[in-house]
Formats: C-alpha cells, structure tokens, sequence
C-alpha cells in the first residue's frame, strides 16, 4: 500500500499509526532533554509541525499512556538510556492555541479559559489523591467551581464555547 502524504494532521500518533510518510524528528527529544533550558521557545512558521512536535512530546513523556510501540524503530530509540529514564515517567499537560480563531480578544479569552478548564477536569483524580497538598487542593476546587462543566460530545475534542449557556462543548 502507497503512503499518504498528510498536511495539517497535527497528531503524531496518528501519523505513525495512519500509513503516511513521517519524516523522523524524534531526536529533537533529546536535543530539548540535553538543553535543560529553564524554558524553550519553538517558533516556526505556520504549517511547518510544531504542534505535530509538541503531540510527539506529549506522546513521548506523558505518563497516562504506554507509547513505546509509537518510537518503536524511531531515531530516539537508538539512544536507549534517554528512553529509558524518560519515556512515559512524567505528567503534563498538553494546550494548543491553534484553534482559537475568535473574532474579538474577549471570546479568545473565553474559548482560552474553557481550554484551561478542559485541561483541568482531565486532572480531577488529583483532587483525591495525596499528590496535592491542602492549598493546592483548594486552588483545585475553586478553579472547577468557578468555570463551566465542559461536556464531552464525542472524541475529537475541538472545544466550541456555548457562553450564553454557559457551557462549553466538546464538537468534531
């Protein structure tokens, strides 16, 4: 079977397990692993994979998940110790901006809010766990409290806000 040439994908999981062409940039993984900048800035132009890299970021360090089948035969998985130490060891959390397209500052703030207060309820098990303490727990639930429940709609997860219901929904 031919592979496909895919544009605007924006999920490196989905490119590597779809039968497109990938070209192998896993080994920028080790290039931010071996900076240790304090924070690293990624600018390119539009249309030329930063949020394919960050997906790839995320696939590789995120701890909810088991990716090694993902990197399996990757350029970083030529350096064993790096995934090792690092592959699936840490929690995230993962925010693209690249659908925010609001017409006024005040509805991309709003549709940012309801991307925060995404990100959050994914988290919620924390709130019952020891990994927060009191004032972070309390921070937690004043978050949750103060922004709309998100309903999930279906799986693709593109956040529209419904503001005059006051809940944001989840939509293809």
């Amino acid at each position: 079977m031919r592979k496909l040439i895919v544009t605007g994908a924006g999920s490196f999981e989905k490119i590597i397990n779809g039968n497109y062409f990938y070209i192998d940039k896993t080994l920028f993984i080790k290039e931010l692993l071996e900076s240790r900048g304090e924070a690293t800035l990624i600018t390119r132009p539009r249309r030329f994979g930063k949020t394919t890299n960050m997906s790839m970021l995320k696939s590789f360090f995120d701890i909810n998940v088991d990716s090694a089948a993902l990197f399996d035969g990757l350029n970083i998985m030529q350096h064993a110790s790096i995934a090792e130490k690092h592959m699936n060891k840490y929690p995230l959390v993962f925010l693209t901006l690249k659908n925010i397209e609001e017409p006024t500052y005040q509805q991309a703030l709003n549709r940012l809010k309801d991307l925060v207060s995404y990100v959050y309820q994914q988290y919620m098990y924390l709130f019952d766990s020891d990994r927060l303490n009191d004032r972070q727990k309390k921070d937690f639930h004043i978050y949750i409290v103060s922004t709309s429940q998100i309903i999930i709609c279906n799986k693709n997860k593109k956040i529209k806000s419904d503001r005059e219901a006051g809940t944001p929904i989840l939509h293809s």
